[in-house]
């Protein structure tokens, strides 16, 4: 019934990608320090998103440069004398937390309990397949689908240099779209991947160093989009039952993770002659950072329903630690 209700369809982790740093210099919320966060969320309380209908899809080109190279033999779909896919709306909740490093704290981002911002999908705009390998190649299936989330300014607290209680706004801007690429093996001998790859630009503004206000003008930002690489896995049906970890598929939902995460460098931070980029640089920036994100089902909307899911999109739990 669950499946029917909300009509899933290729899931994309990617929806949940924009979402990642929504809170990157955050102070940690309880029960959510830095470190592993359980797969499958724990809930105190069920959630209720309130909401149906679905944006209209992002329309846009893959980016190829993070397109697996495609095996010796296989077919691609569209060919390229064909027009593109008719467009084939989706969308999804996903929730969770990013773990600062240099802070050693972590912030939700796109908390459950404060509006949380819907992301847009366009499923399937290729589908790369290999059924019949030479010798020695394995069989190979690829779908490649495109996302778009913008999230809304977060509220977030952090110590500069570790004791300084500094409060500010941060704000994820989108530098174009998602792309989602989900491959596996036609023989289910293999696991299923799932990458949810894009770029943001991250912005700190409206600052306060102990409830002093600290002008950072209008374009306090990363010198160059954090690159997002958001993975997931399927490995359950394998014949020695996978990892033991809970699995992610794009029409279930489940974990999906960056254990890697770079923030860039601050620039334009600072009026008046004063120059703060090295102050933001200092405490937030570098690599080492982790996000955790839960994903909901995917609702993707009929042709007698063409933007409204039944009877409203699933909002997931944010993640627990083991």
């Amino acid at each position: 019934m669950r499946d029917a209700v909300r009509r899933r369809a290729v899931r994309p982790a990617a929806v949940l990608t924009a979402a990642l740093l929504a809170g990157a210099v955050a102070g940690a919320p309880s029960g959510a320090a830095p470190g592993a966060v359980a797969a499958r969320p724990v809930a105190a309380k069920v959630l209720h998103s309130g909401v149906n209908t679905c944006p209209d899809p992002p329309i846009g080109d893959l980016d190829q440069a993070r397109l697996p190279p495609v095996p010796p033999g296989a077919t691609v779909l569209p060919f390229p004398d064909m027009d593109p896919f008719p467009p084939t709306p989706a969308c999804a909740f996903a929730v969770g937390f990013a773990n600062v490093h240099k802070l050693g704290q972590a912030s939700v981002v796109n908390d459950p309990e404060r509006g949380p911002a819907l992301a847009a999908l366009n499923m399937t705009r290729r589908f790369v397949t290999l059924w019949d390998p030479e010798p020695g190649q394995q069989p190979y299936f690829e779908a490649d689908s495109l996302g778009y989330l913008k999230l809304p300014p977060s509220d977030t607290t952090f110590l500069t240099y570790g004791f300084m209680p500094t409060t500010a706004k941060m704000e994820l801007i989108p530098e174009g779209l998602l792309t989602i690429v989900a491959t596996g093996n036609s023989d289910w001998e293999q696991p299923a991947e799932f990458t949810i790859g894009g770029y943001q630009s991250l912005r700190i503004y409206d600052v306060r160093i102990n409830g002093t206000p600290l002008d950072v003008g209008p374009n306090c930002r990363t010198v160059r989009p954090v690159n997002l690489e958001l993975k997931g896995r399927q490995d359950d049906y394998l014949p020695d039952g996978g990892d033991g970890k809970p699995d992610y598929t794009l029409q279930g939902g489940g974990p999906l993770s960056q254990r890697d995460l770079t923030i860039p460098p601050f620039t334009g931070c600072g009026t008046g002659g004063e120059n703060l980029d090295r102050l933001f640089t200092a405490a937030v920036s570098g690599p080492g950072n982790t996000l955790n994100l839960i994903q909901g089902a995917i609702c993707t909307p009929t042709s007698d329903q063409p933007n409204g899911c039944e009877p409203e999109i699933e909002l997931p739990a944010l993640p627990q630690r083991r």
